[in-house]
């Protein structure tokens, strides 16, 4: 196993630079002196807490996997440093933190039990025993990732501070180091953001040698996630922890951090001065409108950025609706169960996703399912948070409202009479034209024929020729309207 020595944190094999500090990491010792045991494991705190395994170390303090004697059940006890309870103040600010961050009740905030200090001097938290990985190691071995995969993480992220802001805690301290993924066997990953309430009490102390603190108007954190605000020692609001939640998505897109350097100091002055780079020049397949968001909540000012997170969260969650990005805007994501339908699994044992049909088994599923509107009958105007909606939600099933009969045949018996009336009106039209249109004699020039003298006709025989030119022009005429009156009685009788 490789250590930092600087930071003294111990890492997976494969890591090779410490994350947090960037120094190359040293293979423990092997010969020499014995490696130096823990004098806390095998401790009792308070006769209820046996701790039994160190899990790790941080600047304010090691976390040991522990056992609840008293019900038998495993816990994570943070045991922290004794610089935090040196004097009455001190003691007070804990207790004030810790009974806050016991208040926080969030399914993406670790849970806090206990606290308290022993008459050894030992000042503890109680949290519960958290299996899987931090977001600091799942980056070093996957990161970048995904506009979907750092959504869906992020949604999480923001739900739990949001939640502490409306408990009244800001965080101080947010990096991926704090933020565990907890992957368990019949579900998807949970994020679990750690450590609420506990930077806050950090604030007094100075320890110039260690790298994850930094030292300007007495304010402590870690140097390449904090605000310009905290950088210079002013006083934080929620927006704060909006600047670091924005500098982990960034980094979760992009693989790196926007700003970095070889000492605490430059990076906090590059914090409060320098605009931070695109982070599309750095990965050109992020959104666009993803990477407004991200810089939106890196803006300089604190009233430039949204308010707090839960602020921040509604700007993200209207961002990956538009985009489509599955699971990204979805408040229950698909179970276990549903993706061994559709997905494949390979001879190792992992489980082979298609996109395709993974999309066309949830667009087929929100068509199915019932349409749910929020009720109006929640106190005030107040929006309710997003781990209470579930309270305010009624069903409404979908309505099939057919069409009547009889307007359709209403709709088709004016179609057809429109047409024939149309049909006769045209048919007339072409009949009087064809009428009009007698054609006209050509004159022939011919021999001139010798005159000879004939007979008159009398007066009577001449009436007796105009009347019968009369009569057969008057026969042609009734005979064509006859023709075109019984088209139009055939065409009544059948229309279609």
């Amino acid at each position: 196993m490789l250590h930092c020595p600087t930071c003294r944190r111990h890492y997976a094999p494969g890591v090779l630079v410490c994350p947090e500090d960037k120094t190359n990491l040293q293979a423990d010792s092997t010969v020499g002196a014995a490696t130096p045991i823990d004098p806390l494991i095998g401790h009792t705190l308070d006769e209820k807490y046996l701790l039994e395994e160190r899990l790790g170390f941080g600047g304010m303090g090691t976390v040991y996997r522990a056992r609840h004697l008293l019900i038998d059940r495993p816990v994570a006890v943070k045991v922290l440093n004794q610089r935090f309870v040196e004097d009455e103040a001190a003691r007070i600010r804990f207790q004030r933190e810790a009974k806050a961050a016991g208040r926080l009740q969030h399914p993406n905030a670790v849970s806090v039990t206990d606290f308290g200090q022993t008459v050894d001097g030992y000042v503890y938290i109680v949290m519960e025993l958290l299996v899987g990985q931090t977001l600091r190691e799942v980056l070093v071995k996957q990161g970048p990732f995904d506009a979907a995969r750092a959504v869906a993480l992020m949604l999480q992220i923001t739900d739990a501070v949001a939640a502490a802001h409306d408990a009244g805690i800001i965080h101080r301290d947010l990096k991926p180091a704090n933020i565990f993924i907890v992957q368990k066997s019949d579900s998807l990953s949970v994020v679990k953001v750690l450590d609420f309430g506990i930077a806050k009490l950090a604030t007094e102390w100075v320890d110039e040698d260690d790298p994850t603190l930094t030292v300007l108007g007495a304010m402590i954190g870690t140097p390449r996630y904090m605000s310009p605000e905290q950088c210079e020692g002013s006083d934080l609001s929620p927006a704060a922890d909006v600047y670091s939640l924005g500098v982990i998505l960034y980094e979760m897109l992009t693989g790196t951090v926007p700003f970095s350097g070889s000492s605490p100091i430059a990076i906090a002055m590059k914090h409060t001065s320098e605009i931070p780079r695109s982070p599309r020049e750095l990965v050109p397949g992020i959104p666009e409108e993803l990477e407004r968001v991200v810089l939106h909540a890196l803006e300089k000012r604190p009233e430039d950025r949204p308010a707090d997170a839960a602020a921040f969260r509604r700007e993200l969650w209207s961002t990956a609706e538009r985009l489509g990005l599955e699971n990204a805007a979805n408040s229950s994501p698909t179970d276990l169960a549903t993706l061994r339908e559709i997905g494949t699994e390979s001879p190792s044992g992992r489980l082979i996703i298609d996109i395709t049909r993974m999309r066309e088994s949830v667009a087929a599923t929100s068509a199915a399912s019932e349409m749910t509107v929020l009720s109006s009958s929640a106190q005030g105007n107040e929006t309710p948070s997003f781990a209470d909606k579930s309270r305010y939600r009624h069903s409404f099933s979908r309505l099939a409202v057919p069409l009547s009969k009889a307007r359709r045949s209403t709709r088709i018996a004016l179609i057809a009479s429109f047409a024939v009336l149309l049909l006769i009106a045209s048919v007339t039209l072409f009949a009087v034209r064809s009428s009009n249109d007698v054609p006209q004699a050509v004159a022939i020039p011919s021999p001139v024929p010798t005159v000879e003298p004939s007979p008159s006709p009398s007066p009577v025989a001449r009436k007796a020729q105009e009347k019968s030119k009369d009569s057969n022009a008057n026969n042609k005429k009734d005979s064509k309207v006859g023709s075109i009156l019984k088209k139009a009685g055939r065409i009544l009788k059948k229309p279609f």
